[in-house]
């Protein structure tokens, strides 16, 4: 069945379908759908539930989510690729991820040794902060970009728990929090009204 799309959308219709796909493809109550329920955390979303998810509301809206982007990202940032773009962004320093992850511990610190030492990067303790921070902001630059809602979020924090492991899973812990039905509900009526398909 192909999605209609010439209907023009509410608000209200675009919440109150996704939430009946959300009830349907992760059989929760209806009343844990609330805005501020986390997919993930909340709703127990896994990998496979995304793929239906994503699927049904293809079929009723004629939008694709960005779950496939956002798992893709992840990926980036746990083995390191993403690391690697800003030390050449930032330090002109040509590394591989493959490379950055032989570097033990998995820290800032380390990771800075370990470059001044085998590739002669000229750099003071200052400029791991600097990093931990860059770091820090891109990700949630990235994650607002797919439909996330990342207002509010602690990128001192993000960037503290970097410095201290540069694979810390409490950092995508703390951006799948933000996964959640009112910022995928937005994500939709974005792409819903960037297509003339919703109403005020």
């Amino acid at each position: 069945m192909e999605p209609d799309l010439t209907k023009v959308w509410t608000r209200a219709e675009v919440r109150e379908q996704l939430g009946a796909i959300l009830i349907e493809s992760l059989g929760v109550e209806a009343s844990a759908v609330r805005d501020n329920a986390s997919l993930i955390h909340d709703l127990g979303a896994e990998s496979i539930d995304f793929l239906d998810i994503s699927f049904k509301v293809q079929q009723a809206f004629g939008v694709d989510l960005p779950t496939r982007l956002i798992q893709d990202q992840i990926l980036q940032w746990r083995n390191l690729q993403v690391l690697a773009s800003v030390l050449a962004e930032r330090h002109g320093v040509s590394v591989t991820a493959d490379e950055l992850r032989t570097v033990t511990p998995s820290t800032v610190g380390a990771i800075f040794k370990y470059l001044r030492e085998k590739h002669g990067l000229a750099v003071d303790d200052s400029a791991e902060a600097a990093l931990a921070e860059a770091m820090a902001s891109r990700l949630v630059s990235q994650m607002s970009s797919m439909g996330l809602d990342m207002t509010g979020i602690d990128t001192g924090l993000l960037a503290n728990l970097l410095l201290e492991n540069v694979h810390s899973p409490k950092v995508m812990e703390e951006v799948l929090r933000r996964f959640t039905v009112g910022a995928l509900t937005r994500y939709l009526c974005d792409r819903l009204a960037a297509a003339s398909r919703l109403s005020d």
